[in-house]
């Protein structure tokens, strides 16, 4: 294996194994062990949900509309996340060999501009771009990336950044700095409308070595972070309602093949009590609808099947429904949360 290979593959490993403590390399094992997984524009949802609903499986985006599925006109590539844009677009992520690139895209899944181009010849030019967020006003786009050490290339911990979604390719604005302790860094930035910011923190337990994630709010950039979330309740993905008032999250409680899925209220600064929806048993990344009514999150119907959708309705009542199943025979990408349009 040549130095190049090493390097690349030692990189490699190392962002699997920041997303596999959370989700990546748990969910794609249990992905794996599927015994019939189909294409969803040859599958039907289980029931129908009102407007538009995007999501990701085996590299490609879907939109599903009522019970059918389509498939999303994108290029050649290994497409691993979606998010909102502004006037209905998306922003999306096209996974290469030791670097991530980062695209506006039409609903259909045309490509309207490139908004990071983080591939280069040049290995330690390459970089990872994942959890792109637009801001409210949608003149900001906030993402997580990763600085290369060139004397510890494995270390791919993540920082948050953002910059004008007119111009992503100038100067960034550092949100947080994730200590380069290999520990994974900051991922999913949430930005809000009063120009503050949720993001979560990967950290290490000194005493233990496990690692955890809390959620984390600052006011500005390069600001102290203060913790919604405790170490023990290890929770990730938030996702904050229409309204400004609910914010769904992933919480493991520090179990390592179990994650539900939680909502408490928020004021603008503090959280309140977590209420728990779905005991897992592998829940993961929630997105709530146009209304703000109800939530959609992935979730496995068995430990050793793939990820499926599902949906929460009232999820931000006093009594919230029971979770039903939207899909099934997919194979759903469990790191890429669903984009929901009216």
């Amino acid at each position: 294996m040549s130095s190049r290979q090493l390097l690349a593959s030692l990189a490699t490993v190392a962002l699997m194994a920041l997303f596999g403590y959370g989700v990546w390399a748990v969910l794609g094992t249990l992905q794996s062990r599927a015994n019939h997984v189909v294409d969803p524009v040859q599958s039907q949802a289980l029931l129908a949900l009102p407007g538009t609903i995007y999501l990701a499986q085996g590299g490609s985006l879907y939109s599903l509309q009522g019970l059918h599925f389509t498939r999303l006109s994108t290029p050649p590539g290994d497409w691993v996340q979606v998010a909102p844009a502004t006037g209905g677009d998306l922003l999306a992520v096209d996974k290469g060999n030791g670097y991530s690139n980062l695209y506006l895209l039409s609903p259909g899944g045309q490509v309207i501009r490139t908004l990071l181009q983080e591939s280069s010849p040049k290995y330690f030019d390459n970089h990872f771009v994942y959890y792109p967020r637009v801001s409210p006003n949608g003149q900001s786009l906030f993402y997580a990336w990763n600085w290369i050490d060139p004397y510890a290339n494995y270390n791919v911990d993540f920082e948050i950044l953002s910059a004008p979604l007119s111009n992503p390719g100038s100067g960034p604005t550092v949100w947080s700095l994730s200590n380069l302790y290999y520990q994974g860094g900051d991922v999913e930035p949430l930005p809000l409308a009063n120009g503050s910011l949720i993001y979560v923190k990967y950290a290490t337990d000194t005493s233990t070595g496990a690692v955890y994630s809390q959620l984390a709010y600052v006011t500005s950039p390069g600001a102290e972070p203060q913790f919604l979330t405790t170490p023990a309740q290890n929770c990730s993905e938030p996702a904050l309602n229409p309204q400004g008032t609910e914010i769904a999250m992933i919480c493991s409680n520090n179990q390592l093949q179990t994650s539900t899925l939680d909502v408490a209220s928020w004021n603008g600064s503090t959280l309140g009590p977590l209420a728990e929806l779905s005991t897992g048993p592998m829940a993961a990344m929630p997105t709530w609808s146009p209304n703000g009514q109800s939530l959609v999150f992935m979730n496995v119907p068995q430990r050793a099947l793939p990820f499926q959708l599902y949906w929460v309705p009232k999820a931000g009542s006093a009594k919230p429904g029971a979770p039903q199943q939207v899909t099934q025979d997919l194979s759903l990408t469990a790191t890429s949360a669903p984009v929901w349009y009216s």
